[in-house]
């Protein structure tokens, strides 16, 4: 890796941390600059402005979630089960990628000019195939957008409040209260 990418990813890991923390707004790039070991003008020449060292960390951090390469798998499995799995591996995802999804809860409504919950409208794009094929089949009913995106909501807002809880909002575990949503999910939109 080249010194000029050690750097950029130096600058960006810092920016992911002070953003997580501080939110976009208040992390500043003279602190990120100072925290990456680097002066401030060595950021602007790697990114031009703020807008565009967010962007690129969000870009550079946020893992995909590769579901188009289980949708074989899932379709040769009972529905509830599929969504049981699907609905732990969204889980998985959130955790993994916690720092962005906290950077995303604190930008102000007014800042549309990002991307918000782009881990959440992958994730969408992804499921609709697996819906599609079970519609198919004549195993699940319903207009598909509005089924992914329910599922998405409850698995997200649970997420949402296990974060802002800090895990005291139940007695359950979050990953029993993403079962429960998977369970209600299927038995509404199963035939």
């Amino acid at each position: 890796m080249s010194k000029k990418d050690e750097t950029r990813i130096r600058i960006m890991s810092t920016a992911l941390k002070l953003f997580s923390e501080q939110g976009y707004t208040r992390a500043t790039t003279k602190q990120i600059a100072e925290k990456s070991n680097v002066n401030e003008i060595t950021l602007f020449r790697h990114f031009g402005n703020k807008e565009a060292l967010f962007q690129e960390t969000l870009e550079y951090y946020v893992e995909e979630m590769h579901l188009d390469d289980e949708i074989e798998r899932l379709i040769s499995q009972d529905f509830e089960k599929s969504m049981s799995e699907i609905a732990a591996d969204y889980l998985d995802y959130c955790m993994r990628n916690k720092s962005l999804y906290l950077i995303q809860m604190r930008l102000p409504d007014n800042m549309e000019k990002f991307v918000k919950l782009k881990m959440s409208r992958g994730f969408k794009k992804g499921i609709i195939p697996y819906f599609q094929h079970l519609e198919s089949q004549g195993m699940i009913k319903g207009d598909l957008e509005k089924m992914a995106s329910t599922f998405i909501n409850s698995i997200l807002g649970a997420y949402t409040i296990y974060l802002l809880s800090k895990d005291t909002f139940s007695s359950a575990s979050i990953e029993e209260l993403v079962q429960e949503h998977a369970r209600q999910f299927v038995s509404y939109y199963r035939v």
